[in-house]
C-alpha cells in the first residue's frame, strides 16, 4: 500500500535563536503511528548535509514506515546559520532543540523565514490533506505563535551517520523518555574521535556505555521495575571503513559488551544476562563497505529497517 506523505521544508529555530534548515515529513495511514525518525548527517566542513547519500537512502527507505520523519543540516551546512564549533557541543543543543519540538508536539517555525500567513498557509494544506483534524486545524490558526502542531510521539530513532552518529549518541534516554529513543549509529567514527570532539572524546564514549550498559540491566530486571521503554542501540559498520578499522570496531563493541555485562547482577543466568546484552547492543558488519557507502547505501537502509521493531 502506498503511504502518503506531506512534506515541510522549513527553517526551525535552535536554542539559541539560529535558524536550522529542515525536512519533515509527515505520513499518512499505513505508516506506524508514534513513530518519529532523526537523521544526522556527516561533518559539515568535510561537506556532510541532510542531502548526504546515506541520509536521502535512509529518508527513501524509512519516510513512508514513520509517522514523522526530521532531516535538518547542522548549524555550518547548507543554510543552517552558525558554524561547527570544535566538540560538537553546540550541535547537541540544536539535537535537542528537535527533540524537544518532537516532544511537545510542537515544531517551531523561525519567525525570521516564515510569516504568519506562511504559517496560516501551511496549516489550511495539512488540513486539506487530511494531516490535521479539523478542530486542531483551527485551534492552531488562531493561536498566536509560529508552530505547526505534530503528531504524538512515543518511539524515536535516532539515526547518525558518522559526524552525526557522535551527535546522536550524546543523547541520554532519560532526557526525552516519552519520546522512547533508540540509536542507530552508521560508520561511528571511533578513530578519528578525537578530531571531532576533542577533549570531550572521552565524554561521548562514556555516554555510549552508559546507555548500554544501563539498557542491558533495564532489560535484565524486567517489569515492573524496568522502565516503559528500554533503549537499543545498532551500529552499522563497514569492514573497509576508511577510518576505523573493523578490527578496532570489534574489540570496542566487545568492551561495550564486557562493561555491560559486569554492570548485570551476579545472581543472573549467563544465558539470562547475554539475552539483555544482546539487546541493548547490535553491531552489523557489512563486508567490503567503506565509510562513503557510496552503491552500498541500501544495505544501510535494510539492517535499520529489519533491526527497529517499532516499524514491523
Amino acid at each position: 500500500m502506498l503511504v502518503e506523505t506531506f512534506s515541510l521544508s522549513c527553517f526551525v529555530q535552535s536554542h539559541d535563536g539560529r535558524a536550522l534548515e529542515a525536512e519533515v515529513v509527515l505520513a499518512g495511514s499505513g505508516a506506524r503511528a508514534g513513530t518519529a525518525v532523526v537523521y544526522l548527517h556527516p561533518y559539515p566542513p568535510l561537506g556532510g548535509q541532510l542531502r548526504n547519500n546515506v541520509v536521502q537512502e535512509l529518508s527513501a527507505a524509512l519516510d513512508r514506515r514513520a509517522a514523522l520523519s526530521f532531516a535538518f543540516n547542522l548549524r555550518g551546512a547548507g543554510r543552517s546559520e552558525g558554524r561547527t564549533s570544535w566538540t560538537g557541543a553546540a550541535e547537541l543543543e540544536d539535537l535537542r532543540a528537535v527533540l524537544g519540538m518532537l516532544a511537545s508536539g510542537r515544531l517551531q517555525l523561525h519567525p525570521r523565514f516564515h510569516s504568519s500567513a506562511d504559517r496560516r498557509s501551511l496549516l489550511a494544506q495539512m488540513h486539506a490533506r487530511g494531516f490535521l483534524a479539523p478542530a486542531a486545524a483551527a485551534a492552531a490558526a488562531a493561536a498566536d505563535q509560529d508552530a505547526i502542531p505534530l503528531p504524538p510521539i512515543s518511539r524515536t530513532l535516532l539515526c547518525g551517520y558518522s559526524y552525526g552518529s557522535m551527535l546522536a549518541a550524546g543523547i541520554a534516554p532519560a532526557e526525552f523518555p516519552r519520546l522512547g529513543i533508540d540509536y542507530a549509529l552508521i560508520s561511528f567514527p571511533y578513530s578519528v574521535l578525537w578530531a571531532l570532539a576533542l577533549q570531550r572524546r572521552g565524554w561521548y564514549l562514556q555516554r555510549i556505555a552508559e546507555t548500554v550498559s544501563g539498557a542491558a540491566a533495564a532489560k535484565a530486571a524486567g517489569p515492573p521495575a524496568s522502565p516503559e521503554h528500554v533503549p537499543r542501540t545498532l551500529f552499522v559498520a563497514g569492514t573497509a571503513d576508511n577510518f576505523t578499522s573493523i578490527a578496532t570496531y570489534a574489540r570496542w563493541w566487545e568492551q561495550l559488551r564486557s562493561q555491560a555485562l559486569q554492570a548485570l547482577p551476579q545472581t543472573l543466568s549467563a544465558d539470562a544476562a547475554a539475552d539483555a546484552v544482546d539487546y541493548a547492543l547490535t553491531a552489523v558488519r557489512t563486508t567490503n563497505a567503506d565509510h562513503g557507502w557510496l552503491r552500498r547505501e541500501t544495505e544501510v537502509a535494510d539492517a535499520i529497517v529489519s533491526w527497529w521493531s517499532p516499524l514491523h
